[in-house]
């Protein structure tokens, strides 16, 4: 079954962020090849440390909250809290939740658009999928 993607949701800090329209998030695993002279020619692998990171992009609100703790948190230098949410209108599919770095934002205005305002960021620590 399709999920609609405009019932989905993001929380940044404390706040619903009712202005954004779209998130990605990309869940990595690296691996350390552990081939040895007994892996009968296969190369073999461990898993190691895993990560995460993605976007949010947002219709531009000069004086939107969440925007402004984004910002913040982008300048300051510190972690800020995102949960990103699928959407079903029922909450019943996966929530991903954790601290993240803001690591950069950029602004797009198109004669032909609206402005939009997109932010980067990357997890410290576990990511939690609910």
């Amino acid at each position: 079954m399709a999920i609609k993607g405009h019932e989905g949701s993001v929380t940044v800090a404390s706040g619903a962020m009712g202005n954004a329209k779209a998130f990605s998030l990309d869940i990595n695993q690296e691996t350390v090849d552990t081939t040895d002279f007994g892996s009968s020619g296969w190369k073999e692998s461990q898993a190691t440390l895993k990560s995460w990171s993605g976007s949010i992009t947002a219709i531009f609100d000069a004086s939107g909250a969440d925007e402004a703790d984004l910002q913040t948190a982008l300048t300051g230098g510190s972690a800020i809290n995102l949960d990103l949410q699928l959407g079903d209108g029922t909450g019943s599919y996966d929530k991903y939740s954790g601290s993240a770095n803001i690591t950069s934002q950029s602004v797009t205005n198109d004669v032909n658009g609206i402005v939009e305002v997109t932010f980067n960021f990357e997890g410290t620590g576990a990511l939690t999928i609910a």
